[in-house]
């Protein structure tokens, strides 16, 4: 599936409803990283019914015991792409037999991407297919080339927040001040693989070496993720409804911190945006 406008290419896979390719005509650049299985095979998976790994990877629903693997199932399933054109493409995921030994919950999750000048918009929607309450936790996990640009490393990019703002690391008394952007290096992830922040109130995140980057929306996301596998050339900006579990926890999968509870016959949304510069 190829997306195509005055500003930029996208390709899509039917493997997670993931986009392969972003490029900007405009800087000629490859934005989207290509999976390469040495560091991580995947571009910008969908996090769907759990964010992260419940402890032992066990969700309790309803008293009984469902084994389910980090970030849910939603990433290694095929979609069926539903709808098309030069601009816009729609995938969708329904529940199966498969789904059904992991989520005991009938669902459709729809993933529709759109060409919007320089940007591209990515909607996503969960219906409840099942008679009762469904909860899920969701997630983004698009994942970035760095360096885009060939003559450039790691050291000469940084994590910038439009506008500047306070950041709260998650679960600690830990802040980072009136912060306009973080500077990447292989030695802060060295320390923490993964950053998580809680609350960040700038409505955009850019990844930027001064001259090129993209910028992504995170409105309305409670938790903040960046994670970059040490030596790997790309990094993933992530924002969340829900995470994984840090400590031991046997909450019931309803009662867990972020997790949405979808009442019967209603639908949920959320959108998030990308734009190469």
């Amino acid at each position: 599936m190829r997306l195509e406008n005055e500003y930029l290419i996208a390709t899509f896979v039917a493997k997670g409803a993931q986009m392969s390719r972003l490029i900007s005509k405009v800087t000629n650049l490859e934005y989207i990283w290509q999976a390469d299985s040495r560091f991580w095979g995947y571009h910008n998976p969908t996090l769907f019914p759990i964010v992260g790994s419940a402890f032992n990877h066990t969700l309790l629903i309803d008293d009984v015991e469902y084994k389910m693997k980090q970030h849910g199932f939603a990433r290694n399933f095929h979609f069926e792409c539903v709808d098309s054109d030069d601009l816009g493409c729609t995938f969708r995921l329904s529940d199966n037999e498969e789904t059904l030994k992991q989520y005991p919950f009938r669902f459709t999750l729809l993933i529709r991407y759109t060409l919007v000048g320089k940007r591209i918009l990515i909607d996503y929607r969960i219906e409840n297919k099942s008679d009762r309450t469904i909860p899920f936790q969701f997630g983004l996990h698009p994942a970035f080339n760095v360096p885009m640009n060939v003559k450039k490393t790691l050291d000469d990019y940084r994590i910038e927040f439009h506008p500047p703002c306070d950041l709260k690391f998650y679960g600690e008394d830990l802040f980072i001040k009136s912060t306009s952007s973080i500077p990447l290096s292989d030695a802060m992830f060295e320390e923490r693989p993964t950053w998580l922040f809680e609350d960040v109130v700038a409505p955009y995140v850019s990844l930027s070496d001064g001259d090129n980057g993209v910028k992504v929306s995170c409105v309305g996301y409670r938790w903040l993720a960046l994670w970059k596998p040490l030596g790997a050339p790309f990094i993933c900006i992530e924002p969340w409804h829900g995470h994984g579990d840090f400590i031991k926890n046997s909450l019931p999968f309803e009662q867990r911190e972020g997790t949405i509870l979808l009442p019967i016959g209603k639908h949920w949304i959320t959108s998030y945006t990308i734009e190469p510069f």
